[in-house]
C-alpha cells in the first residue's frame, strides 16, 4: 500500500504545508508552486496538481530505472533482512551515529539553516541536527518515508516523495543539502548533483556520502575470475536481490569525484568508513 492510498495516521505530525511558500517549483511547467488548503494539494498555475497525503506531498509516485529497482527494494521484503550487513557494517566502525556524524560534520553550523536532505531514508540522524534547523527530505520510498514520519515530532521537517534527479524546488533556495546513501544508485548521479547545486543558494554546502561504488571488490572474487560467485553472494547472501545487485555491479566504475568536479568544481572526495565509504564535499555554484 502507498503512502497516497493509506489512511491518515492521526499520530501524525501535522505540517505547516502554507510556511515557505517560495520553496516550490512544478517539475512539469518550471512555474510555482501553491499550496491549496481545500483540496490538500500543491497547485501550480496551470492546474498541475501535486497530492499530499498522510503528510507527504506527493510528486513522483511512479519511477522508472534504477530509481524503481530501489524503490521496490526499500518498499520489499529485502530491505529489512539487508539492514542486518547495515547495523554490522556501523557496529564495526563504532556505531551509527559515530559513523553517519563523519559525514554530518561537513555541514555548516548555521543557526537556522535550511536543509535538503536528498534520499532522507527513515531520517535516523534527523535528532543529531540543531533543533533550529528546518528539514525538507526527499524520497521515493514508501517504506522510508513513513519510518520518518516517526522522527518528526518537535521539528520542522517537509517530506516528499519524488526524485533526486528533479527536484520540486525553487533555485537557490536552501541553505545546504545532504544526501547520504543513495548517490551511487540514482538514475542518473551527476543529473541529480546538478539538483542539489541548482537549489541551494550560491557557495551553499553540498555534502554526498555512500559506499564505495566497488566496494564488492572486498570480496576478491572478480579478481579470481568468480564473477557468478560474486554476484550470487551480493544477491542472495546479502539479501539485496537480483536486480538492485545489477545494478551495484553496471556501477561500480563510477566515478564520484570526476562528477564531483564537473558540477562543484571546489568539490573534495575523501574516503571514510576505512575506505568503504566516501564523502564529496562542495559548494554551489550558483
Amino acid at each position: 500500500m502507498s503512502i497516497v492510498e493509506q489512511s491518515l495516521d492521526q499520530n501524525l505530525v501535522i505540517t505547516d504545508w502554507s510556511s515557505d511558500p517560495d520553496l516550490w517549483r512544478c517539475p512539469k511547467t518550471g512555474g510555482s508552486l501553491t499550496y491549496d488548503r481545500q483540496t490538500q494539494a500543491l497547485v501550480a498555475p496551470d492546474g498541475t496538481s501535486y497530492p499530499i497525503r498522510n503528510e507527504v506531498a506527493i510528486i513522483k509516485e511512479h519511477t522508472s530505472g534504477n530509481n524503481e529497482v530501489a524503490r521496490k527494494f526499500y518498499d520489499g521484503a529485502l530491505w529489512p533482512k539487508f539492514r542486518f550487513w547495515e547495523w554490522f557494517t556501523f557496529v564495526s566502525l563504532g556505531g551509527e551515529k559515530r559513523a553517519r556524524n563523519k559525514i554530518l560534520e561537513h555541514l555548516p553550523k548555521t543557526p537556522g539553516l535550511k536543509l535538503l536532505d536528498v534520499a532522507i531514508g527513515d531520517g535516523v540522524y534527523l535528532d543529531w541536527l540543531p533543533a533550529d534547523w528546518s528539514v525538507v527530505g526527499v524520497d521515493i520510498s514508501t517504506a522510508q518515508l513513513s519510518a520518518c514520519q516517526k522522527r518528526v515530532k518537535g521539528r520542522e521537517v517537509k517530506l516528499v516523495m519524488g526524485e533526486a534527479e528533479d527536484l520540486p524546488f525553487a533555485d537557490h533556495h536552501f541553505d545546504a543539502a545532504l544526501s547520504i546513501g543513495g548517490f551511487n544508485y540514482f538514475s542518473d548521479p551527476e543529473k541529480s548533483l546538478r539538483e542539489m547545486a541548482r537549489v541551494v543558494k550560491p557557495g551553499g554546502k553540498i555534502v554526498v556520502a555512500d559506499e564505495v561504488p566497488d566496494l564488492t571488490d572486498w570480496l576478491f572474487l572478480r579478481k579470481l575470475g568468480l564473477v557468478r560467485l560474486e554476484r550470487w553472494i551480493v544477491s542472495k547472501g546479502m539479501s539485496l536481490g537480483d536486480e538492485f545487485t545489477a545494478i551495484v555491479q553496471k556501477h561500480r566504475d563510477l566515478d564520484v569525484a570526476a562528477i564531483g568536479k564537473r558540477v562543484l568544481p571546489d568539490s573534495q572526495y575523501k574516503l571514510i568508513w576505512r575506505k568503504v565509504g566516501y564523502v564529496l564535499i562542495g559548494t554551489s555554484p550558483g
